[in-house]
């Protein structure tokens, strides 16, 4: 009995202790899983603060460098060039921006320590990157929010944990940091070189309705003036200069000397072209004012010549200098006579039957006045100065169309500085026949030139590292690779980087180009091509790319045949023209066109440019538009940047060349100033 209740006592004993070891096993494991559950909820709220700071950051960083990008378009659109302030300006603005977005989402940050600016250039391979903090120019801005301070008052003091404190540790340093940048760009200008960007400084009805004749004249006066000032010199006589300041002979004044006459010789002796020793002259019998023929040094026929000159010379003039020699070999003999400046009879009678007549010059004259320009042979070669009778056609050249135009102007047969230049300009406007004209304020050309140079200027000062290319189009077009013209006063070599860091060289080119350049159509579809082209040759991978078009007319140069039959399969106007979202086509380019008043007739090359267009957006490049004057197809360059993401500026046809000009620099300008949206910096980039 005993020893069964001492068994009964042990085995409680036992079962007690076993109690006891699993209580103490529950309170261990009770406080395991606390501080497991303590951990998890701890590093819960790390996480989920971590993934806060983070978004946050993201977006502080994105919206600061975004005020930059604000910053360069509003700086640009109001014609601000002093990078210096404009930088200073975006920097504050970028640093207040991260502040504001940090603490709408809950977070501080120093903008003094936390907001950091740089620069971030992408390198010649396209591909990787050179990165510099603290030195303008700002492209580039990291964001770090911290939660590092051990002040737990402060506003970014360490995360306070919950359970963490079981294991010792009361707080956590969090950070989370991200950057933001603005990319480089390449961007191809393809700029209008056609005829009629030299139609603002012509006498032409519509320039002088819109600018006034006053304006017109003035503008004439501004070319001549401009010739004079650069001095150009013939290219194989430095000493004579091509526009002497006092004029040529008697075109010595801006309105010019009227002369009635409409016989070109008599016109171009009393404008004294002809120097000392211009050539005989042979007149109508009846009156003076037929020409009959114009003879230098040499011996002719008589018998051979048209309208009878044997028998109907009245009289001749011979120069100082000149002996003239008829010959009667009919009566084997030889009548000498001469010099003389009288006429035939005062020779003491005159044979019907001399046959010959020889001119000779006993001395050397070189007093002729030249034509101011030279032109080029077939392989861009300067002629150098005109010879006196090749001087004499051109001079007459400009008599003649002097003679026979600008009545409804008031300047028909006035012989000046007005008149050379509107010659000039409206018949000889190519580089191989007036290969100085780029040196001349010729609107709306100029206006352009100076809307090139300030969108390379701002390039260039802004060293976000863009490229730029040049294409220019006319009747074709062309990827302009340097400047080695002759009659150019500098030369550039881009050396097979036709898409270059080197803006303002791009920018030298242009300046060297007149309108009308090298021939005088508007191909805007084949500009556009080669500027495609050259995206794809020499974009680089890293780059934001564009094509910024601009065009003073309408297209009206295609591919033979080119029609609604040449459009792309899968073609549907509906999807690519469907600008306000309603399902329908807003524009539509057939042989329609025209009858909407959109066009100028030509629907096909319109056609042209838009597909290549297309061809250019679909290769991922954004086409930017720039159209001015009531003949341009505003309608094409609309739809052109609708359809590709561009912006499209339009200037309409102003007072003043000068108001113009400021209006194409401010659009120019604008387009400067279209950096792409800042986006993040992520892994791989």
């Amino acid at each position: 009995m005993k020893r069964s209740s001492l068994s009964k006592a042990v085995a409680h004993l036992k079962e007690q202790r076993r109690k006891g070891v699993f209580f103490v096993l529950a309170i261990i494991s009770l406080m395991a899983a606390m501080t497991f559950v303590g951990m998890s909820v701890d590093l819960g709220m790390i996480t989920v603060t971590k993934t806060r700071m983070q978004a946050s950051a993201d977006a502080a960083a994105l919206a600061a460098a975004q005020e930059i990008v604000i910053g360069i378009r509003t700086a640009a659109e109001q014609g601000e060039s002093d990078m210096q302030t404009i930088q200073a300006i975006a920097a504050a603005a970028a640093k207040t921006m991260a502040v504001r977005v940090a603490d709408l989402n809950g977070f501080y940050i120093d903008p003094a320590i936390d907001v950091s600016l740089g620069n971030r250039l992408l390198n010649e391979d396209g591909v990787t990157y050179t990165e510099t903090y603290g030195t303008p120019p700002y492209n580039m801005v990291k964001v770090e929010i911290r939660k590092t301070n051990e002040d737990p008052s402060q506003a970014d003091a360490k995360l306070p944990l919950i359970f963490a404190p079981v294991v010792g540790e009361r707080a956590q340093s969090i950070r989370a940091d991200a950057v933001a940048f603005i990319e480089s760009r390449d961007i191809v200008a393809v700029l209008d070189y056609s005829g009629s960007m030299a139609f603002d400084s012509q006498f032409r009805s519509d320039t002088v309705n819109r600018l006034g004749l006053t304006g017109v004249t003035d503008g004439l006066d501004d070319i001549w003036d401009a010739l004079v000032a650069s001095d150009v010199r013939f290219s194989d006589e430095a000493s004579t200069p091509k526009f002497p300041a006092e004029g040529f002979g008697n075109i010595n004044s801006y309105a010019g000397t009227y002369i009635s006459s409409r016989t070109t010789s008599t016109i171009f002796d009393q404008l004294d072209l002809g120097g000392t020793g211009g050539g005989v002259r042979f007149y109508d019998y009846d009156n003076y004012s037929t020409l009959m023929m114009e003879l230098g040094v040499g011996t002719y026929d008589l018998n051979n010549m048209s309208g009878n000159v044997d028998d109907d010379i009245n009289s001749f003039e011979i120069p100082a200098g000149y002996t003239v020699t008829l010959w009667d070999f009919s009566n084997e003999g030889g009548w000498q006579s001469g010099p003389h400046t009288s006429d035939v009879s005062s020779l003491g009678g005159y044979s019907n039957d001399a046959e010959w007549i020889v001119i000779t010059s006993s001395e050397a004259s070189d007093d002729y006045v030249p034509f101011p320009q030279e032109g080029k042979d077939g392989s861009g070669n300067l002629n150098g100065k005109p010879s006196r009778n090749e001087s004499e056609s051109l001079w007459n050249g400009y008599i003649s169309y002097v003679k026979n135009n600008l009545s409804s102007y008031g300047y028909r047969k006035d012989y000046g500085y007005r008149t050379l230049m509107q010659y000039l300009i409206s018949q000889k406007k190519a580089n191989n026949q007036s290969e100085d004209l780029w040196r001349a304020p010729i609107y709306p050309h100029h206006g352009m030139k100076e809307g090139v140079t300030m969108l390379a200027t701002f390039l260039n000062n802004l060293g976000y590292g863009d490229h730029l290319g040049l294409v220019t189009y006319a009747t074709t077009s062309r990827i302009e690779t340097g400047l080695w013209e002759d009659g150019a006063d500098v030369t550039v070599d881009l050396i097979g980087e036709h898409l270059t860091d080197n803006v303002m060289a791009i920018d030298t080119i242009q300046r060297h180009k007149q309108a009308g350049h090298y021939n005088s159509a508007t191909g805007i579809g084949y500009g556009l091509e080669d500027a495609r082209d050259l995206l794809d040759d020499q974009g680089r991978y890293g780059a934001q790319k564009a094509i910024l078009l601009m065009t003073d007319g309408q297209s009206n140069q295609y591919p033979s045949g080119y029609g609604t039959g040449s459009l792309p399969a899968g073609w549907i106007w509906n999807d690519i023209t469907d600008f306000d979202g309603d399902g329908s086509a807003d524009v539509i380019i057939d042989s329609s066109y025209v009858s909407g008043g959109n066009g100028d007739g030509n629907w096909r090359a319109a056609l042209h440019s838009f597909v290549r267009a297309k061809e250019a957006f679909d290769a991922g490049y954004t086409v930017h538009t720039i159209s001015m004057g009531d003949g341009a197809d505003t309608t094409l360059m609309n739809a052109i940047a609708e359809m590709s993401g561009g912006e499209y500026v339009h200037i309409a046809s102003g007072t003043s060349n000068a108001q113009m000009e400021i209006e194409l620099e401010g659009a120019f300008a604008v387009m400067a100033g279209q950096v792409p949206p800042a986006r993040l910096l992520v892994d791989g980039d």
